[in-house]
């Protein structure tokens, strides 16, 4: 997956069992990527939680206790991450070398497209058409 997407799109990454959100990366106003997660390593301990969207301007990188690579955020915009992601369980759901990706048996993907051209409007931004003068 690419990093610098269109304002207002996301993807997510969803244990399908529990519906719980293992990994979100979405595109703000500005365009910048905001990043929420629960990474869990391969025994189904929790690595790390980013307790809500945080932008990684430096990038980032998260390794489990035996150094298995969970997350690598780059810094630079155009560029892809890389992920393996575990259920609480510790089955490996999906994963991406950044070129590749597989997906496994357990995870939901979830996202939003943008019209064309421009980034879906926010439901407070839209005006009825007799407001317009």
């Amino acid at each position: 997956m690419k990093l610098g997407r269109r304002p207002g799109t996301f993807v997510s990454f969803v244990d399908s069992f529990t519906e719980e959100p293992i990994l979100k990366v979405e595109s703000n106003e500005n365009g910048q990527n905001l990043f929420t997660f629960h990474l869990y390593d391969s025994h189904g301990t929790l690595v790390a939680d980013s307790d809500g969207p945080h932008i990684y301007p430096d990038g980032t990188e998260i390794r489990d206790a035996n150094q298995e690579l969970l997350l690598l955020v780059p810094s630079e915009q155009g560029t892809d991450i890389q992920y393996r992601l575990y259920s609480h369980k510790g089955v490996l759901i999906t994963c991406s070398d950044g070129r590749r990706t597989q997906i496994f048996g357990g995870v939901k993907m979830e996202g939003n497209k943008p019209l064309s051209g421009r980034p879906p409007a926010s439901p407070a931004a839209a005006k009825p058409a007799s407001a317009v003068s």
